[in-house]
């Protein structure tokens, strides 16, 4: 089971994420989907679709690679690594052309042969950092 389950995530990293195949999505990725992240859960494929489309837009020729992976029952935790040239606007900064490096671990959870439910975290800060952004500037401890 850990086996088939590792097979689908390498598949949707490798073909909806890492190729930017939208036509794939919903190969791998269920009706009930449901991402867990920084702006809160949101439901539905759609959710994957777009974060590729922003991902392509402003990372054109973005690569991903699995560095690790491990399942355990019905969850799939990988640790990532990619890189992309940033050409369009991101977080409202425009493109800087710089090369930018980004770790991350992603879980998703595997239900009848498709990935049901996501949670992951990326260094962003660390990518801001990479196109000459401080993001840090005008905080307080306030």
């Amino acid at each position: 089971m850990s086996h088939d389950n590792k097979t689908i995530v390498r598949g949707f990293y490798a073909e909806v994420i890492g190729a930017g195949d939208l036509s794939r999505a919903e190969a791998f990725i269920g009706p009930e989907y449901l991402d867990h992240n920084a702006e809160g859960p949101r439901r539905g494929p759609s959710i994957v679709r777009s974060h590729v489309q922003a991902l392509r837009q402003t990372f054109p020729d973005f690569h991903l690679q699995i560095d690790d992976i491990v399942a355990e029952g019905d969850k799939v935790v990988t640790r990532v690594s990619g890189h992309g040239t940033h050409k369009g606007e991101w977080m409202g900064i425009r493109p800087t052309g710089a090369v930018v490096r980004v770790k991350g671990i992603n879980i998703d959870r595997i239900a009848d042969g498709r990935i049901v439910e996501h949670w992951g975290e990326a260094d962003t800060v660390g990518m801001l950092l990479q196109m000459g952004v401080d993001p840090f500037a005008g905080r307080t401890n306030a």
